[in-house]
């Protein structure tokens, strides 16, 4: 009867070992929760060299925010042990929007994976709305009556505009593919790294 009542005891003790605290965080040696998750964790500095083999697939990016949007919180930058390689993480309805106050702390970021293919289409609607004026919400680039001055900056910022596009068109010839690839990170949920 003794030693039944010792083995209750320890299971007891044993079973209670990995629950919450009452505030509703991990005990201190636990990690986050999203880190203890089933999902493939990716540093942030190694982003772009594995964003390829991830596309459309939730992962934990792992980084700390450098920059949150303070026009409507839309976005992040993050970065992680390489501080000059940086991500846009996109808010989501899901994950609400960013802060200011974010930036400077670590987190685990629940995503998934969002690829743009820019190719010789995508550069030719680009170069329509640069042409119509129709790029950058409306505002465009095309001839204003206004003033000698702003006629030459317009004109000036469309052929920088228009040369960027040819130097894209040109690293597509020179890659492997009929595209290139812009990776972004679309948030679903966030938690601070305990450190």
């Amino acid at each position: 009867m003794k030693y039944y009542f010792l083995i209750i005891t320890a299971l007891l003790l044993f079973s209670c070992e990995n629950t919450k605290n009452t505030d509703g965080t991990s005990d201190a040696n636990d990690t986050t929760s999203i880190a203890k998750s089933e999902y493939k964790i990716i540093n942030a500095s190694d982003f772009n060299s594995l964003a390829e083999n991830f596309i459309d697939k939730e992962v934990i990016l792992e980084g700390t925010c450098i920059h949150a949007c303070k026009h409507g919180g839309g976005k992040m930058h993050i970065v992680g042990t390489d501080s000059d390689v940086s991500v846009v993480v996109m808010a989501t309805e899901q994950s609400g929007k960013f802060n200011t106050e974010m930036e400077g702390i670590k987190y685990n970021i629940l995503g998934k994976v969002i690829e743009t293919r820019i190719d010789s289409a995508y550069l030719a609607k680009k170069e329509q709305e640069l042409l119509t004026g129709e790029a950058e919400s409306g505002e465009g680039l095309k001839h204003r009556h206004d003033k000698e001055n702003e006629d030459a900056d317009a004109t000036m910022e469309l052929e920088m505009k228009l040369a960027k596009l040819d130097a894209i068109r040109e690293e597509i010839k020179e890659s492997k593919k009929a595209y290139l690839s812009n990776f972004t990170f679309e948030c679903i949920s966030f938690e601070k790294i305990k450190e």
